[in-house]
């Protein structure tokens, strides 16, 4: 079996040493530099806890930083690699506050696998798992189902990100040969009712865009180097970004390459995906401590809600889950 690594970055907004270097920029009305994009939950042991449950096969978490860890992490435990960001970004896009420029560059990495799994911090890995889940015969494993990029607000940004992202996809690919070349990946039972989206979409001449699941991604590196021998110029002007950007391209640029080249095993999406403070906390809560899904997105977005409470309500939920701390804890 080919080693698999995580990859989860993760971002302390209340560290002195990042506060004094962050507020030496300035953000415009293209960017996005709003708190909750730096915010540190208390639930983040638990993304821990859930990896060595669920998947104790995975070779290496590259821990990716701006310098500082939670202090309850042994940073010293064979399977974590502390990854600065100093450590895999060119030098002149440093310093960053923009997840998509992490993203751009990872494969950069030192010492990454080939195969790796994209988390971001509020993404549990949340029912034991395999390494076909996620990888099947060398592929990394997904879901092609179409969809249609929609914006019912002026301050959305990821609107903007994934029109910029379709215009590449599109510039490089024809939709109609994708399809003809691979059609048992994108009509197929695995995806239930979201194949319909495939026939609904199946006329428009272009790509109008992905369903997203805000889940886990399977990776291939040379996946982010074949992107950055095409789009050299595009890729750079994201990481010259301080701030996520309206401009910007993010890290679905890599997984739609990967899908409109063929590239990828079909699988049947299984994540489940709430917003603090949108929804009711009881149905958090039980998506928590009874999974039917393999995978658990919590996000933090913009919004007026009692983070405390929040919080506390999901540590519980989190507690009961995971009661016993992970050999990636200091006790």
């Amino acid at each position: 079996m080919n080693p698999i690594d995580v990859v989860i970055p993760w971002v302390d907004g209340n560290d002195p040493t990042w506060i004094k270097v962050h507020d030496q920029y300035t953000s415009d009305r293209l960017s996005d530099n709003h708190v909750s994009r730096y915010r540190a939950w208390d639930t983040f042991r638990y993304w821990f806890r859930a990896i060595e449950e669920n998947a104790p096969w995975v070779r290496k978490i590259h821990f990716l930083t701006f310098g500082h860890y939670p202090k309850w992490l042994n940073i010293h435990h064979e399977k974590i690699h502390l990854v600065r960001h100093e450590d895999f970004i060119p030098k002149e896009y440093l310093p960053t506050f923009s997840s998509h420029v992490i993203e751009l560059n990872l494969h950069r990495i030192p010492d990454l696998a080939e195969q790796f799994i994209y988390f971001n911090d509020d993404v549990y890995l949340n029912l034991p798992s395999q390494p076909d889940d996620f990888f099947e015969n060398g592929l990394p494993k997904d879901a092609a189902v179409l969809g249609v990029i929609k914006n019912n607000l002026r301050e959305n940004f990821m609107p903007y990100i994934m029109l910029n992202i379709m215009a590449l996809i599109n510039e490089k690919f024809d939709k109609k040969e994708v399809i003809s070349k691979h059609w048992s990946k994108w009509i197929n039972v695995k995806y239930g009712r979201l194949a319909l989206n495939n026939l609904y979409l199946l006329p428009f001449g272009c790509f109008t865009g992905f369903r997203n699941f805000h889940s886990v991604v399977s990776y291939h590196k040379k996946t982010f180097e074949e992107v950055w021998e095409v789009y050299p110029d595009e890729l750079r002007q994201t990481c010259q970004h301080k701030f996520r950007n309206k401009a910007d391209v993010n890290q679905y640029l890599f997984r739609y390459w990967q899908l409109v080249s063929g590239r990828f095993s079909v699988m049947k999406p299984s994540s489940d995906y709430f917003t603090i403070g949108r929804q009711e906390i009881d149905s958090i809560q039980s998506a928590i401590i009874k999974p039917t899904k393999r995978v658990i997105c919590i996000n933090d977005d913009p919004g007026h809600f009692d983070m405390e409470l929040q919080q506390k309500w999901i540590d519980e939920a989190f507690q009961q889950r995971y009661p016993n701390p992970s050999s990636f804890e200091i006790r």
